[in-house]
């Protein structure tokens, strides 16, 4: 196995719990909410805490590996539209994490253990809002790899 390898298998494998827990956000609050406000609370809560705990690492992990992948392989490079398109991606995912998502999160927490209908609807229905676009664009990019758009 040559380190380019190794370097995808991690590449991909970090990608996939990005998905992975994007799925998870998206299923989870509304199974939490039938359980008890307590555990809708507790859930938002950890998802606040998965800002900087799963998401950045993961994103890092994808960037650092993507850009190994760059400079040690002779099939594309920077000015290719797909790594662009991951850049991008990762930047954007990291600019949601820490200014929507943890913010979000913690509010929607709030809303929970105050019995804030209005605003658990409110939070909830932001943080799905860009759960689907930051998935979305996840997806996009993850397609944009398979696919070595601007190759």
């Amino acid at each position: 196995m040559e380190l380019r390898d190794i370097l995808l298998v991690v590449h991909i494998a970090a990608a996939g719990t990005w998905l992975g827990a994007n799925v998870m956000q998206a299923m989870v609050p509304s199974l939490a909410a039938r359980q008890s406000p307590q555990a809708a609370a507790g859930w938002y809560r950890v998802i606040a805490q998965l800002s900087t705990r799963l998401y950045m690492p993961v994103g890092i992990v994808v960037l650092i590996t993507g850009v190994g992948m760059v400079l040690i392989g002779d099939d594309f490079s920077f000015a290719d539209a797909f790594v662009g398109i991951g850049f991008t991606v990762i930047v954007i995912g990291a600019l949601l994490g820490k200014f929507v998502f943890e913010p979000g999160s913690k509010r929607a927490a709030e809303a929970v253990e105050s019995g804030d209908k209005a605003a658990i609807k409110a939070a909830a229905g932001r943080l799905a809002a860009f759960g689907t676009v930051d998935t979305l664009l996840l997806v996009f990019a993850i397609t944009a790899m398979v696919l070595r758009l601007g190759t």
